[in-house]
């Protein structure tokens, strides 16, 4: 009996974990949902020209970099073993503070160990605040 119930409570979870992967959440999380920064909501004010931030948006933290009028998204995730990269304006590079990957403002990689780019990620500002575009 207590073997059956344990068998139960194993299968539900998983049929549980399951239907969760196999079918997300769809919610105000995605594109068209603001950004949040440190403050709360990203705006475009909130970082200064030649600056890049990380934000957390519905897939995730995104690295979100100020040139002039242009906002430029990258999945802030390196891709040699997920450390959150950031933008150094002195180089004008994200880098992976874990083993030193230098990746350009495409996310393109210029130098290891990571091997794969950066997903680059389309912004907009609203007057909501900076927002993944659909």
């Amino acid at each position: 009996m207590l073997l059956g119930v344990s068998m139960l409570a194993a299968l539900t979870g998983f049929a549980g974990t399951a239907i969760a992967y196999l079918m997300p959440r769809r919610g105000k999380a995605g594109a068209g949902a603001a950004l949040s920064g440190r403050a709360g909501v990203l705006r475009v004010e909130d970082i200064d020209d030649g600056q890049g931030t990380v934000a957390r948006g519905g897939s995730g933290k995104i690295l979100v970099i100020r040139q002039g009028t242009d906002l430029i998204g990258l999945h802030a995730t390196c891709t040699h073993l997920g450390c959150t990269v950031a933008w150094n304006g002195e180089t004008g590079q994200v880098e992976c503070p874990c083993h030193g990957a230098r990746f350009d403002l495409r996310g393109q990689v210029l130098s290891g160990p990571a091997r794969e780019p950066l997903q680059q990620v389309t912004l907009v500002a609203t007057e909501r605040g900076i927002e993944l575009a659909s």
